[in-house]
């Protein structure tokens, strides 16, 4: 089976975020790419935090695709870490009675996780303590605190992140996004911090550390970021993928029809021509994401919206 770890997907998107580009992909949208791809299931993360988008996406709206294409979605919920009230601040039991439900309801996860707030903010702590607790995986974008990005933010080097792997090892995290994949490279500086980096990947990168050392850190290789991680150095990322082929997971995070995601055909090459090990590519297309998941057969099938 192969999963779609990242994708962005409203039932009439309107909303354009920026003048150069179009609206957020629909369900038909992106059904049409699936198809064209062979891709069986989509993880639908909805966007929450008001420094991605003006469109924001609800539940019923997420399990309401699910339920109008049976088969070909999973469900993610996104909750934002500053919601809590004073009583509730910080309070890990709080968000897992959020969560519950959202688990109750057929959610599978969070994400894609955006909000500004530093990785070791306690609010923060509190949410994928609370993920950890009721087994959701959570997809997080990320940034470097000078920059004008947006998801956590640490400084070079991931300290902060590091804490979060460290002090909750229930919580399992799937990184994504330029400022997390620049650092596959030891010689990143911040400067290229959320840029795609080019040339031969250098000894010392901490995403390389970091999966070496965490187990619950996971790598989304979705968009322009996770793709020129692996397409800057081919050498390289073949070592990459076969040395941590049980953390890495297919995305492709299409965010407009017009989008160029050469992932899927850069894999296929690979292992076609014995660059990576057929078992490798299986996990990263498809059987990582079942398991992470949790996933029966035909799993999504059973979503409805209430």
């Amino acid at each position: 089976m192969v999963i779609d770890m990242h994708a962005h997907v409203l039932r009439k998107p309107l909303i354009r975020f920026h003048p150069d580009v179009t609206p957020f992909m629909s369900a038909e949208q992106q059904l049409q790419v699936m198809d064209r791809l062979q891709i069986d299931k989509a993880v639908i993360l909805p966007l929450f935090s008001p420094e991605v988008l003006p469109e924001s996406q609800s539940p019923h709206e997420v399990l309401q695709i699910c339920a109008d294409y049976p088969g070909r979605f999973i469900p993610f919920c996104n909750v934002d870490p500053r919601i809590t009230s004073t009583a509730h601040e910080c309070d890990s039991d709080y968000f897992v009675f959020l969560l519950q439900q959202f688990a109750e309801l057929g959610f599978c996860g969070l994400g894609e996780l955006t909000a500004k707030i530093l990785w070791d903010d306690p609010r923060l702590i509190a949410l994928l303590t609370a993920c950890g607790q009721v087994n959701f995986p959570v997809v997080f974008h990320t940034s470097l605190i000078q920059n004008r990005d947006y998801g956590p933010m640490d400084d070079l080097g991931f300290p902060r992140l590091e804490k979060v792997l460290r002090s909750i090892p229930e919580v399992r995290l799937i990184g994504h996004s330029m400022a997390f994949w620049s650092e596959i490279s030891g010689d990143v500086v911040a400067a290229e911090k959320s840029i795609y980096p080019q040339g031969t990947v250098r000894p010392g990168g901490r995403v390389i550390e970091l999966l070496e050392k965490y187990p619950n850190l996971y790598a989304d290789l979705s968009a322009n970021s996770g793709y020129n991680a692996l397409a800057r150095d081919p050498e390289f990322a073949h070592g990459f993928i076969e040395r941590f082929q049980r953390q890495l997971l297919m995305g492709l995070d299409y965010c407009s029809p017009k989008n160029e995601r050469p992932l899927i055909d850069w894999l296929y090459d690979a292992v076609n021509n014995g660059k990576i090990s057929q078992t490798a590519y299986n996990r990263i297309m498809g059987d990582n994401a079942f398991e992470l998941l949790g996933l029966a057969d035909e799993t999504s099938a059973g979503f409805a919206a209430n």
